[in-house]
């Protein structure tokens, strides 16, 4: 019986969520205990103390998960701590602590957050599956024939593609399309067949099935899909997607069918359905540009269906579905969460749940993509959302709750859903034209401002709880033309939050920077009294994955999780909230300020003892901005002249500030008069407003910039120094980053980079700033000096004999395969080691069973070489034990007369690279043969001289080392201060 404060919401949640995965509470079965472990011995062990929930194997008594629910005010954090001192205590592998809809987990043996299938844990698992995570943090469901056959697959889409080609199908959807239909063929098929080993009931008709269709002689396959499969397809799930082929070739469909047969491409022991033709969607398109889908990550979607949390009874709407991924994962997040085994609702939850429309033909794929997901395909349509808004505006209910329209105006309302939906989740098209904004409130032929109106306009405002959830581009938060479109959108909702999301999260899709929006009570009538004053902005730095084409996992947590913990936006944790990186944007503030949503705009010193009065950079009285300007390449006359001019390259990175004395390039007065560069004096403050953004110089000559600088000219230098100026800026690189926009590469307008605001002290409390920061730059450049000099120098005796590097040592060529072994290593790669010092940049902890591929082995007292160039200095003594890239040699000493970490040295001396770089060859990745590397001379230098010698090097490195603790020391100092004049 429960006892504990719990609260009843998220106790009744974390039950059926647990009895939907089959764990039993009651009975001979019963492997869940709530408030109280399962034994005596171990009450004893727990002292007392009372876990909410102990899971166990139905077959032992060994506990499998912990659980803890999160009580009100109370972080996910403290009771996922709790639950690890539980789990600890009875040895149970597996620690979730949970508000019943945002998990947290932990493994106790592993002692980080536990994997599955790459991917963080962030829901509850049937027993079955807690059971592979006894021994291993890291689970991986999807065998490896199945992991290779996926990839298989997209390499045979590229061979059906070219072979379409030949059939005469066009590019883009209609082949990719026409290759979906048979590759659902292939997945339903094993999809029916897992049901069946599992016992389950199916109306799948074997007709319909992959190995009947096979069996059937080439040249009757066409006409048996087209009259036949689809006929009884369509019949089946009720829907008319199911077209016939329009391949008209029988050597091609069996050439497909042939390629795609020897492939398993479902898992039976997955616990995602339809992950397969998701891997497909998502891979393909990743490559096909002419498809014009935009892949939101799985991890982003689950954050904001999370963050709406729809409900069973209630209508959930994307108007751009794409390939339908809000939509499935919404699904799922209600199914899980909704008591099982009633028909009623599961009928509700697939035919009166998710609602989509997708303007491309793409629709068909999003409804197989929903079949093979578990269902909810029958409300998909290929639709013109834009050109089709859902009109409320005329409906109102009775006293009995019925529906009543104005009729006059003769307002169709198509597929019954008169009444609207409860929530809109999507991922909108960007920047895109349409004609059909005069059918909206604020007529427009941007896209942006017209999908958000579409979204909002398709919530019912008699909707008891309605909330919308939209990825916008960073452009709508801040655009002026988009100015009334915001205050449309505030005035009509109750906006909660901006989520800022790094730019890259889309990547290789896009690499435009995108926000979440996430608003309630949209299209209600709030009293003025009681609408909110202000909105939270939470500025999301990482989302977990690099920010590359690659986007692969990092072991650092997404911040995504701190916004999701406090997701209900709770007034009473707004200290907490505001700690981890919320910010309370005030309204007013927003109204003065066009509208704009970006939280950096209204970032206000948090403690000031002085206040400075304001100033834009827009302030004609104190600064003239210009452009620059590249003159025409085509005309030589323009070049090589007596003007100097900067590009971006003249910026580098890594500096605070930098003062350009001279340039490596110029112009002439023809190029200039014949350009839009401007002739700029010494002491302009220029900044980089494109690609690098934020970076900021001094000129200390008369020069021109491209067009990728903002230039700042001080009109009062008795008011305003550059120096400071410069300083100041350094601060509002976030803020400028915020400002760009643009597609290929960001950039501020110069519209918005007049809003920025600097303070404006005295000019002596500039002046005393500005000499401060300056002591610390020179410190810090002599720090820099000693760093760049300093190179460990070895004077040999040319009477110590030169030998081959082979004599000395043996090439270690010991390796691990990751299907044969367990167990957690460290791993380095090449970009683990800093070239000519030999230091290492982290350690990767990995569990072998995750490696890809085989690796050398290493151990402590050897020496790592990089063999590939440019990383021929990659030279580093092992001082642990681990696994490597196979680009790395591994040395060994033959006897212990040879100190490797001597030697390393040697190693990385310049006139032996001169030597190794004769040895190189190959193409595009060019190395050193083995071989070649193991016959080249090298010192043989006695044992007693390689003790002292060392020890020398090893005193100089103790004084300068320090040097880079200093730059680091006074790096952070100068940041401080600069952020002290703001109160930060």
């Amino acid at each position: 019986m429960n006892t504990m404060p719990l609260e009843a919401a998220t106790r009744q949640l974390i039950d059926t969520n647990l009895k939907n995965l089959g764990w039993q509470f009651t009975g001979e079965g019963r492997n869940v205990y709530l408030e109280q472990p399962k034994t005596e011995s171990e009450r004893k062990k727990l002292g007392g103390k009372r876990p909410d929930y102990v899971l166990y194997s139905k077959e032992s008594d060994k506990p499998l998960i912990v659980i803890e629910a999160k009580k009100k005010g109370e972080r996910i954090d403290t009771a996922l701590e709790q639950g690890i001192f539980y789990a600890k205590q009875l040895e149970a592998p597996l620690v979730y602590a949970t508000d019943g809809v945002f998990c947290k987990s932990f493994h106790t043996l592993g002692n980080t957050t536990p994997k599955l299938n790459g991917e963080d844990v962030d829901e509850f698992i049937r027993e079955a599956l807690a059971l592979k995570f006894l021994a291993k943090w890291e689970v991986n469901t999807v065998s490896p024939k199945v992991q290779y056959d996926r990839r298989e697959l997209i390499r045979i889409f590229d061979e059906a593609n070219n072979m379409l080609r030949g059939d005469g199908l066009r590019a883009g959807i209609e082949r990719f399309g026409e290759f979906a239909n048979i590759l659902f063929l292939k997945l339903i098929s094993e999809t029916e067949d897992n049901k069946k080993l599992a016992g389950k009931c199916t109306s799948f008709d074997d007709m319909c099935h992959w190995d009947y269709i096979k069996s059937l002689k080439p040249n009757s396959r066409i006409e048996h899909i087209n009259k036949i499969v689809y006929e009884k397809l369509n019949a089946l799930y009720g829907t008319t997607i199911f077209t016939p082929l329009l391949i008209k070739d029988n050597d091609i469909l069996k050439s497909i069918i042939d390629k795609l047969d020897p492939l398993t491409l479902t898992d039976v022991d997955s616990d995602v359905k339809g992950d397969a033709f998701e891997y497909f969607l998502k891979e393909s398109t990743s490559t096909k540009n002419d498809l014009g889908e935009y892949f939101t990550p799985r991890h982003i979607v689950k954050t904001m269906v999370r963050l709406v949390n729809p409900q069973i009874g209630e209508k959930i709407y994307d108007p751009f579905c794409g390939t339908g991924g809000f939509l499935i994962e919404t699904f799922r997040h209600i199914e899980r969460n909704m008591v099982g085994g009633n028909p009623k609702l599961q009928k509700i939850l697939r035919e009166e749940t998710v609602y989509g429309n997708e303007i491309t033909n793409t629709a068909r794929i999003t409804k197989m993509n929903m079949i093979l997901a578990g269902d909810g395909h029958s409300n998909i349509h290929m639709r013109d959302s834009l050109a089709n808004p859902v009109y409320l505006d005329n409906i109102t209910r009775n006293d009995k709750g019925e529906i009543s329209r104005d009729n006059e105006n003769n307002i169709e309302l198509s597929d019954g859903n008169y009444d609207g939906y409860d929530v809109v989740i999507t991922n909108m098209p960007y920047s895109q034209k349409t004609n059909y904004g005069s059918l909206y409130d604020i007529p427009s032929t941007n896209g942006d401002s017209i999908c958000v109106q579409h979204c909002m306009r398709a919530i019912n405002s008699l909707s008891q709880n309605g909330r919308m959830a939209l990825v916008v581009p960073e452009g709508f938060l801040f655009r002026k033309d988009l100015a009334k479109m915001r205050e449309y959108m505030i005035e009509r909702c109750e906006l909660q939050s901006v989520i800022s999301l790094p730019q890259g999260v889309f990547l290789p899709y896009t690499g435009v920077k995108t926000n979440i929006i996430y608003a309630t009570k949209v299209n209600q009538k709030v009293p003025s009294k009681n609408k909110r004053k202000d909105f939270w902005y939470f500025d999301v730095k990482s989302d977990g994955y690099t920010l590359d084409n690659h986007r692969r996992k990092l072991e650092t947590p997404s911040d995504l999780s701190k916004y999701e913990e406090y997701r209900k936006l709770d007034a009473d944790q707004a200290k907490e909230m505001m700690q981890v990186g919320f910010e309370a944007i005030p309204l007013d503030k927003v109204y003065e300020n066009s509208f704009v949503l970006v939280g950096s705009r209204y970032r206000t010193p948090k403690t000031q003892d002085v206040s400075y009065p304001l100033i834009n950079l827009g302030d004609d009285k104190y600064f003239t901005i210009l452009s620059g300007g590249t003159p025409s390449s085509s005309n030589p006359s323009y070049w090589d002249g007596e003007v100097n001019w900067i590009t971006l390259a003249d910026l580098p990175a890594g500096n605070f500030i930098t003062k350009i004395f001279s340039t490596e390039r110029t112009i002439s007065t023809e190029g200039l008069n014949n350009s839009s560069a401007k002739l700029l004096p010494i002491n302009t403050v220029v900044v980089s407003s494109r690609a690098t953004i934020g970076r900021v110089g001094i000129t200390k000559t008369e020069l021109a910039t491209n067009q990728g600088f903002k230039n700042i000219i001080i009109n009062d230098h008795s008011i305003i120094m550059p120096e400071y100026l410069a300083c100041i800026l350094t601060a509002k690189k976030d803020e400028m980053l915020h400002m760009a926009s643009g597609a290929t590469f960001k950039e501020i307008s110069k519209e918005n980079f007049m809003t920025i605001q600097i303070p404006l002290p005295s000019l002596a409390t500039q002046k005393k700033l500005v000499d401060e920061l300056n002591s610390y730059q020179r410190l810090i450049d002599a720090a820099r000096t000693i760093l760049e000099n300093y190179k460990p120098s070895i004077r040999l005796d040319p009477n110590w004999n030169f030998v081959n590097v082979g004599e000395l040592f043996i090439v270690v060529s010991d390796t691990i395969d990751p299907q044969t072994e367990t167990g957690i290593v460290n791993y380095i790669g090449l970009e683990n080691i800093m070239a000519e010092t030999g230091d290492l940049i982290g350690v990767t902890k990995a569990d072998i069973k995750t490696i890809k591929s085989t690796k050398k082995v290493f151990q402590r007292g050897d020496i790592l070489y990089g063999k590939l160039r440019p990383n021929l200095n990659k030279v580093w003594f092992a001082n642990i034990d681990g696994i490597c890239s196979t680009d790395i040699i591994v040395l060994r000493p033959k006897t212990a007369e040879i100190l490797a970490k001597f030697y390393c040295l040697l190693l990385r001396e310049d006139v032996f690279n001169a030597q190794v770089l004769n040895g190189v060859s190959g193409g595009q990745l060019p190395r050193v043969d083995i071989s070649y590397f193991l016959s080249l001379p090298i010192r043989q230098v006695p044992f007693d001289n390689q003790q002292r010698l060392l020890k020398q090097i090893e005193t100089e490195q103790l004084l300068v080392d320090p040097s880079k603790e200093l730059i680091e020391m006074f790096e952070e100092k100068l940041i401080n201060r600069v952020n002290e004049i703001w109160g930060e």
